[in-house]
């Protein structure tokens, strides 16, 4: 047999993939195969919302179609996707997908992929776990990437499973809650993320800015503790759930709201109208984040550490950081935890 994992949210989830991969396809030789959408924060690029693949130069071929995203191939700026850098560590081959035609046109890109690459399973993969969202929770933040792509999964008609790393490891929702969802939709632990698994792609950690899946790697090599990540979002905890695997065998549609009021979108703009009316759109956010930019108050580093500590944090990741602080990673203190993008604040001066 052979998987496609499809990257629920992006690049993130895309480097989780590769984490997963030998728990849950230990028999595939080979690159894995990894498609994902294009749709960075705002820190990687500055334009809101997700790049299609319109917005790439150099995508390779296949079956007649620009799809696959290799170290030669670069966004139009004033774009910018780390898809190509993620290409060309080597650890997988990435497709790009895209969000222009809702879930119907996204389900059309996942076919003719599937049919290209001789593909017979596809795993979804998500970190976190707010693929499993009704729509109504207040800390909700994001659900529309992964509940179209998901739609779109659902579409195919193809043996699919849901793979959810790290309960709560993304800020989003509460790992107890995550898991009460998991209990509800039937999910199955199936083990954890090994250190071995953070070894094979520790250099690609290194200088992924992705949160959650850090988050689930440090877990992996026994970090404990409580992470920053997001702006007003309490800190994260860190333990031994959070290098957890869960897999949905059989997803049913009806266990998935968000994604079952997507199923018949046919632009992105119309499933931005409908997660706004089932659930909240990040995509409003992102806009009105972008156009206030430039006001935005950096602080120090010891005032950032002291209110992260004040807040619970033991650490915050390398993107947290740039954004409170927007100073340079050369002047850090040394307390990067094992190669990863994250940092122990118990290192940073008390203000």
């Amino acid at each position: 047999m052979r998987t496609l994992f499809v990257a629920a949210g992006g690049g993130g989830d895309a480097v989780a993939a590769l984490l997963v991969r030998r728990l849950l396809a230990p028999d595939e030789d080979g690159p894995a195969l990894v498609s994902s959408c294009a749709w960075e924060r705002l820190r990687v690029d500055p334009v809101p919302g997700p790049r299609p693949r319109s917005a790439f130069r150099d995508l390779s071929s296949i079956a007649g179609v620009a799809a696959e995203v290799t170290q030669s191939s670069d966004t139009i700026p004033p774009g910018r996707s780390l898809l190509p850098r993620v290409a060309a560590e080597g650890f997988a081959r990435v497709f790009l997908h895209d969000f222009e035609l809702g879930a119907v046109g996204l389900a059309k890109q996942l076919t003719q992929l599937v049919a290209a690459l001789e593909v017979d399973r596809l795993t979804v993969i998500d970190v976190g776990g707010d693929i499993l969202a009704r729509g109504d929770e207040t800390r909700l933040l994001s659900p529309l990437a992964d509940s179209l792509t998901l739609a779109a999964c659902f579409r195919l008609g193809l043996p699919t499973k849901v793979v959810v790393l790290g309960p709560g490891a993304d800020g989003e929702l509460t790992a107890a809650y995550v898991h009460e969802l998991l209990h509800i939709v039937g999910a199955t632990r199936v083990g954890s993320i090994s250190t071995e698994d953070v070894d094979e792609i520790r250099e690609l950690l290194s200088w992924h800015p992705t949160e959650a899946t850090t988050a689930a790697a440090a877990a992996a090599l026994g970090v404990r503790g409580a992470i920053d990540m997001r702006r007003g979002i309490s800190p994260v905890p860190i333990d031994a759930s959070t290098a957890v695997v869960w897999t949905v065998e059989q997803p049913e549609l009806d266990d998935f709201p968000i994604a079952r009021s997507l199923m018949l979108t046919a632009s992105l703009s119309e499933a931005e109208n409908v997660v706004r009316r089932v659930a909240v759109n990040e995509l409003d956010y992102e806009r009105a984040r972008a156009s206030r930019r430039s006001a935005e108050v950096a602080v120090t580093l010891s005032a950032f550490a002291d209110a992260s500590r004040a807040a619970g944090a033991t650490h915050a990741t390398t993107r947290r950081i740039l954004e409170a602080t927007q100073t340079d990673p050369s002047l850090w203190p040394a307390s990067r935890v094992d190669s990863l993008a994250l940092w122990a604040l118990d290192h940073f001066s008390v203000s």
